[in-house]
């Protein structure tokens, strides 16, 4: 259960709830024989004790007066004591109170050997009344107990707090991770769809007068791009899409093609794991809309080979080569191939183009694969 502010400020009321148990000793004050300087005495140190008390629990204890904490222990527990040694033994002593602030007030390592020492004080200040051995030793031990009973709460409270704190961060965290997800696959998606919309619309602009037939064919062409890519957001809003590679291969050959790039895929088609298959085709996908965008290249290849337990796909052209600069769309891929623990490598080849390798592990079993060459 987590500390709402609710749950803390009811807890401090029950602590201060405590102060129900001075109404034993103001009894047998009012009503006992005592002189009035005596009562009126030992009245002003129960009511200073209780405010000291009620101040602890609903200011300085985690809250805006904890710089006074030494203050309201140490006034505490030296109106207590001074009202233990007004009264005579048999009405018992109140010190459990001031045991209970040290317990409460300060980290276990120090408050331990404080709630000692404070015991130990409770047991003297019978001594020193009169109040026999067996009774001082039974009130040490049973504000010993009850002071580390307060050292114990501290510390489940402490690590409560430390668990909501964790759990929120966990929280911020998963939303962070969540929100870049977002952006990536929106990037991926739209970015594609829109590389593909401008190449055909440069086409069909060529062929308006020269072709209208054609140019009709492209703008056809056009809103059917522009129609998938609206279903592929939507379901990616959804949370329902994963790309599949037969997909990205046909639309990476009808971009290439839009564009006057040959396009060859060669390798092994297999029934992968989807997670494995989605990352294989958004890089399918990321390397033909960079093959488009940076190459200006006249053939690509694709590849998918399986080699060493992992499976791997290849986007090669014969383009003009260079470092590619690293862009979202490229970050957000290598951020999908670190999350199967696979690599992945973009770089120019030594004679002319460019070549994009991913390459994610595969799990121990798998489905018997089937040799396809398009």
């Amino acid at each position: 259960m987590a500390l709402t502010p609710r749950w803390i400020k009811l807890g401090r009321l029950f602590m201060v709830a405590f102060l129900l148990f001075y109404a034993l000793p103001i009894g047998v004050i009012l009503s006992r024989p005592f002189t009035a300087q005596d009562r009126a005495i030992a009245l002003g140190l129960l009511v200073g004790s209780g405010l000291a008390w009620a101040w602890f629990w609903t200011r300085v204890a985690a809250g805006p007066d904890e710089r006074f904490r030494w203050v309201a222990v140490g006034l505490g527990s030296l109106l207590i004591a001074l009202f233990t040694l007004v009264t005579p033994p048999q009405y018992g002593s109140l010190f459990v109170y001031s045991v209970l602030l040290v317990g409460a007030a300060f980290p276990w390592r120090l408050a331990i050997p404080l709630v000692i020492v404070a015991a130990l004080i409770s047991g003297g200040l019978d001594l020193i009344r009169g109040a026999g051995a067996l009774q001082g030793t039974g009130d040490v031990l049973n504000d010993a107990l009850v002071g580390f009973a307060a050292v114990g709460g501290r510390l489940l409270i402490e690590a409560n707090r430390q668990l909501s704190h964790a759990r929120e961060q966990i929280a911020r965290l998963a939303v962070g991770e969540e929100r870049l997800r977002f952006a990536r696959d929106l990037h991926d998606l739209i970015g594609h769809s829109l590389s593909v919309i401008a190449l055909k619309s440069e086409l069909a602009g060529r062929l308006l007068k020269a072709s209208p037939g054609l140019a009709a064919h492209e703008v056809e062409d056009i809103e059917q791009v522009a129609r998938d890519a609206l279903r592929e957001v939507r379901e990616a809003v959804a949370g329902y899409r994963q790309p599949t590679l037969s997909a990205e291969l046909a639309g990476a050959r009808e971009a290439l093609t839009a564009a006057g790039i040959e396009l060859r895929a060669e390798g092994e088609h297999a029934a992968l794991p989807p997670a494995v298959e989605a990352v294989l085709a958004w890089a399918v996908r990321e390397g033909t809309t960079n093959v488009m965008r940076h190459s200006q290249a006249k053939r690509c290849t694709i590849r998918i080979f399986k080699k060493d337990g992992s499976v791997t796909v290849e986007v090669v052209d014969d383009g003009h080569g260079g470092l590619l600069e690293p862009g979202s769309g490229l970050r957000g891929l290598r951020e999908r191939v670190l999350e199967r623990g696979g690599t992945l490598t973009a770089e120019p080849l030594p004679h002319e183009g460019f070549r994009l390798r991913v390459s994610v592990p595969l799990p121990e079993s798998l489905i018997p694969v089937d040799r396809v060459t398009a």
